[in-house]
């Protein structure tokens, strides 16, 4: 009779688990759509986080050139306008991770971002990556806004 309550509140725990886990963190919105018509005098950055569950339910401040941007949740990506020449962008918990772009007029550019474990919270990374791959991997994310427009 004790073993078959201890299973019993163990497979409650678990599903407990699994469905909080399914609510936490992840991204709401449309999936994935290009920007058709780029500005002159800018720039399009794709800042995208993969679906995955380590880390599902951490998420992180973007900074760019020195301004909050965006929370980056698990699955989700925005759109950020970037000024021609050097843009900084970067993210902190434990640590910084930052990655800098010397941006183009008219241009995509990708900055992938994941999590990594950390002492006591999840760490951000940031990579430049290219076009066909930043597209493929950006392709399951939902749309999180845009940003810098103007």
């Amino acid at each position: 009779m004790k073993t078959r309550r201890f299973v019993l509140s163990k497979l409650i725990l678990v599903l407990l688990l699994v469905g909080l886990f399914l609510l936490s963190g992840c991204a709401t919105g449309p999936k994935f759509t290009k920007i058709d018509v780029i500005p002159e005098d800018k720039a399009v950055v794709y800042i995208y986080r993969p679906a995955s569950p380590i880390g599902a339910a951490v998420s992180y401040q973007v900074i760019a050139n020195g301004t909050h941007i965006m929370p980056m949740v698990n699955g989700g990506y925005f759109v950020y306008y970037a000024k021609l020449g050097e843009n900084e962008f970067s993210a902190a918990t434990e640590t910084l991770s930052s990655v800098t772009l010397d941006v183009k007029p008219g241009q995509n550019y990708y900055i992938k971002s994941s999590v990594g474990v950390g002492m006591f919270v999840g760490r951000p990374r940031f990579t430049i990556v290219p076009a066909d791959v930043g597209e493929k991997e950006i392709a399951d994310c939902k749309c999180q806004g845009e940003r810098n427009k103007k």
